[in-house]
């Protein structure tokens, strides 16, 4: 969602030598060198301290020379990273929509519902083959986010609405009109500027309405369509029969430009954090 770029800059690749060196495993495997070290030192003195110490640096430069550049190694450290940004964008949009008093809102259940079967579907398919890709589990993970941030550009919309009064422009509209016939020209510029921007501010408000009535259908489209995928899912998990519907279902997740745009318009830089374009795009 264009929504997601609007949040930052891209995230640099991350360093996968880094990422090995300070991985649980490694650091284990660290804390275990130097407690033998410190085990064998009793008995064998310095000696046996040197001999842990040359095996380990042996074996972490061996695994430095391989492990980084593993294919299975990077899959498993951007699929953290994807995980880590991801719940961090999630984080900000949460607490925005929180901060709006909407604690009690019936969102908060769909939003819910959606995840719950997002987890059952990642859990089957780790233990079974099932007719979706990973791409396709991390593209619903990606429709949570879609979700929230659609509902965070809904509330910004509803807050518009109430910030202006359409009657109470146009009257002053009018009466702008009312003092142009009569105002001289060396005096018309201000006025014809004020018109103009009341002008503006009454077709913004009207593009509002349509632009509020696709982002309230998204709202709806999005929790639809993990529902199909997850009973297309659980009904026939391997067959191949139902791949062109369940296609279709996935590709619903993908919100059109359009939207994106209406989306970001209204989010503006109310967050600042990296772009899950980034994250679900494994950059």
């Amino acid at each position: 969602m264009a929504f997601r770029q609007s949040m930052g800059n891209a995230v640099e690749a991350p360093s996968y030598l880094k990422e090995m060196l300070f991985s649980q495993t490694n650091l284990n495997a660290t804390l275990g060198a130097a407690a033998l070290a410190g085990v064998l030192s009793f008995p064998f003195g310095l000696v046996g301290a040197l001999v842990v110490g040359i095996a380990y640096v042996a074996g972490e430069t061996i695994a430095a020379m391989y492990i980084p550049s593993s294919p299975t190694f990077r899959v498993g450290v951007e699929r953290r990273l994807k995980a880590q940004q991801r719940q961090e964008v999630v984080d900000d949009l949460t607490n925005e929509i929180a901060r709006r008093d909407r604690t009690k809102d019936v969102n908060w259940d769909v939003l819910g519902h959606m995840r719950e079967r997002i987890a059952f579907l990642r859990e089957i398919g780790q233990n079974r083959n099932i007719a979706l890709t990973e791409a396709d589990i991390d593209r619903l993970e990606d429709s949570c986010v879609d979700y929230l941030g659609l509902w965070l550009s809904h509330l910004s919309m509803e807050e518009r609405e109430h910030a202006v009064d359409d009657g109470a422009v146009s009257r002053r509209l009018a009466d702008i009109e009312q003092r142009l016939a009569k105002q001289p020209g060396a005096e018309r510029a201000s006025l014809e500027k004020a018109r103009a921007d009341l002008q503006e501010v009454l077709k913004r408000h009207e593009r509002l309405g349509s632009r509020k009535a696709a982002v309230e259908a998204a709202l709806v489209s999005i929790p639809d369509a993990v529902e199909e995928i997850y009973h297309m899912v659980i009904t026939a998990p391997t067959s191949g029969s139902q791949t062109d519907r369940l296609q279709d279902a996935i590709n619903r997740l993908h919100i059109e430009e359009t939207l994106e745009s209406t989306v970001n318009d209204e989010l503006g830089d109310t967050l600042q954090r990296a772009p899950l374009r980034a994250v679900a795009q494994g950059q």
